[in-house]
């Protein structure tokens, strides 16, 4: 019967682990899923976005996935193969480069 005891206590320890460990990386920012379920493919203007973060396809999700921030806070799915995007795209590399080399 003890062992009853200390086999339960052991699964609850283990499960309490793995939810924690979940929790983290949710709060980390690891996303274990897409995030984008619909993506939008019409112009937006760079000067109405206030950010723009690039997550690359892995285990969590099959796709590319760019997400802009506008200026008013809302997060936009941006459809990677809009050819406007992969300008922006560019434009954004070869700016992080010039920033490098100045550095």
């Amino acid at each position: 019967m003890n062992s009853k005891v200390t086999l339960a206590v052991f699964a609850l320890f283990v499960l309490y682990v793995a939810a924690a460990q979940a929790a983290s990386l949710r709060h980390a920012g690891v996303s274990l899923r897409c995030q984008c379920i619909k993506t939008n493919s019409r112009f937006i203007h760079p000067k109405r976005m206030e950010n723009v973060e690039i997550f690359p396809s892995g285990s969590h999700c099959s796709s590319v996935e760019i997400i802009a921030t506008l200026k008013n806070g809302i997060p936009v799915c941006l459809d990677p193969e809009a050819s406007w995007v992969k300008k922006l795209i560019d434009m954004i590399i070869k700016s992080s480069k010039k920033n490098n080399e100045a550095h």
